[in-house]
């Protein structure tokens, strides 16, 4: 099952998204679009079926993936920003994993664009997933590039809703901290989007404020 959570601000964004879903070589199960925004989703511009299901306004990205994944009807669900892509091989990739390592959770590497669409190395988790590197700094680690086992997800509590950023790096520590098994899966892209200032939807005081909540 493939998640995006929306705020149903960015439209554009939000077609190229589910596009990037469409063109996957291994189609996902389901997709399920959970908007904290307002107004409805139009599905008639994607290209695919989706499940749209409006919540509050603005209850945070969190508690969107939340809500998706127990609307899942599979084991294993993808996450996918609504400004982000993935690389047509994305799920292909980590089908491919879980038949062969059976892990609660699978981290991507992490790529970037830009508004020229150029495509750049950013960051990989592969070799730097651990405890320590995730209290000091992000390895790699966002919302786009998290695959997790639902049953593992449950029991480790799901994304922090009361964190309005850093919520992405607080799960995979749950992960860690309960000896639940993690991997990487650093063939497999995902893409994060550079967002020009006008087009940010977190500012750097909610930035900071996030970072301080994940601390504590």
């Amino acid at each position: 099952t493939v998640v995006i959570p929306t705020l149903n601000k960015r439209r554009d964004y939000l077609k190229a998204a589910v596009d990037s879903v469409a063109k996957q070589t291994t189609q996902p199960y389901e997709i399920i679009i959970i908007n904290n925004g307002l107004g409805e989703i139009n599905t008639s511009n994607f290209t695919v079926p989706v499940k749209c299901l409006n919540t509050v306004y603005k209850a945070g990205v969190a508690q969107a993936r939340n809500i998706g994944v127990t609307l899942a009807s599979t084991n294993y669900i993808a996450f996918l920003d609504d400004d982000d892509l993935w690389a047509s091989d994305y799920i292909e990739l980590m089908v491919d994993r879980i038949k062969s390592k059976n892990p609660d959770c699978l981290i991507a590497r992490l790529d970037q664009i830009n508004d020229k669409n150029i495509i750049a190395p950013f960051k990989n988790a592969d070799g730097h997933l651990n405890k320590n590197n995730i209290y000091i700094k992000n390895p790699g680690i966002t919302g786009s590039s998290i695959v997790v086992s639902k049953n593992a997800f449950i029991q480790v509590g799901g994304f922090d809703s009361k964190l309005s950023t850093s919520e992405d790096k607080a799960l995979i520590l749950e992960f860690l901290i309960r000896n639940f098994k993690v991997i990487t899966v650093p063939e497999c892209q995902a893409i994060l989007r550079q967002h020009q200032l006008k087009d940010r939807l977190t500012g750097n005081k909610n930035m900071a404020n996030g970072i301080y909540l994940f601390y504590q």
